[in-house]
């Protein structure tokens, strides 16, 4: 089989977000080109400023593509257009299609389809670029004081991979919450998501569409360390790729050998139920918070999550006994006309 390995190389064109930094994608790129290599024909192919990446791949006439495109030409929200033109091309993707990384994309629509389907999620809203800031502040003072833990956090609603997320994101009054809405719209252009802040334990859990259905990894737990306050425990973006620093040491993304049955089961069962309600296809990733109550929360869907060496994807599948070239073979079997769309049947 022919195989087109595509990722984001567009660097140049977000000179505005310090924290965009190719070499992550890029190197799980070379790493899945050597999973796959030894059984079938490859080749990288680098999106960076151009479109001519899609001609170029046309021309390698692929079985498939593997898609690693976080966003597109500096936007992004462009990953999923990028995969909608692989699909227009007659060149079918392995992973997420283009509809559900586009609605997992935006935060706080998936807010909204979250609490559609009766998945739990935190209160919260969107702040448009622009928005009347008397107003805003009244909708932070109301969401304040509804927040078990007194507090906001606020974030962009259209970035992934922790861009935009750090210290100054969890606030306690509105005039702060102002403030750091007016940071997120100069820096990231877009609008900002404000939730209420939940301080209790975080997980993850990892999903992904083999041939015979939808697989359930072991779930995750980042683990924070214990000089943190409450609202100093969030995983930013110095937390996933910043190696060495203070908020990559004080957090630790773990497997949780032993969980009590009933979370387990509840984790388990939200995050199925969302995958296949939405119709999510490929692998995907949930991040979920507990709150006082023991009520779980679904943060974030992520529908193209990373899957280099050292993240959680990988210790769930390392977990589960599973090797990543047989993971990439599933995900590949899954691809085929009789398995497309086992995330949306399977039980």
């Amino acid at each position: 089989m022919k195989i087109a390995i595509t990722y984001n190389a567009d660097a140049a064109a977000k000179p505005h977000l310090r924290e965009a930094d190719p070499r992550q994608v890029a190197a799980s790129a070379r790493e899945v080109f050597a999973a796959l290599s030894h059984s079938h024909e490859c080749a990288l192919f680098p999106v960076a400023d151009r479109i001519a990446a899609l001609r170029s791949i046309r021309a390698f006439a692929p079985d498939l593509v593997f898609n690693l495109c976080e966003g597109v030409l500096g936007h992004s929200g462009w990953d999923a257009h990028f995969v909608l033109a692989l699909e227009l091309l007659g060149i079918p993707c392995c992973g997420c299609d283009a509809v559900s990384i586009a609605l997992t994309q935006d935060k706080a629509m998936m807010k909204g389809l979250l609490r559609r389907i009766g998945a739990p999620t935190p209160d919260g809203f969107a702040a448009a670029v622009g928005c009347p800031e008397d107003q805003l502040l009244a909708d932070l003072q109301a969401l304040l004081a509804t927040s078990a833990s007194g507090r906001v956090i606020i974030k962009p609603s259209r970035e992934d991979a922790g861009i935009g997320v750090d210290a100054t994101s969890v606030v306690a009054d509105p005039a702060a919450g102002l403030a750091r809405c007016r940071a997120l719209w100069a820096t990231h252009r877009q609008p900002a998501l404000i939730e209420a802040f939940i301080a209790g334990a975080e997980y993850n859990l990892a999903l992904y569409a083999g041939r015979r259905g939808l697989v359930t990894l072991p779930p995750g737990q980042i683990v924070f360390a214990p000089a943190l306050a409450p609202d100093q425990r969030i995983v930013g973006w110095r937390a996933k790729w910043d190696l060495g620093s203070p908020e990559d040491l004080a957090t630790a993304s773990c497997i949780v050998r032993e969980m009590p049955p009933a979370l387990h089961a509840a984790i388990t069962s939200t995050c199925r139920h969302v995958a296949s309600t939405l119709g999510l296809t490929g692998y995907c990733r949930f991040d979920l918070r507990e709150g006082v109550d023991g009520q779980l929360h679904v943060l974030d869907v992520n529908a193209n999550p990373d899957i280099g060496a050292g993240s959680g994807f990988r210790k769930a599948l390392a977990a589960a006994g599973v090797g990543f070239e047989d993971f990439l073979a599933e995900l590949i079997a899954g691809r085929t006309p009789a398995s497309t769309g086992a995330l949306r049947t399977a039980a």
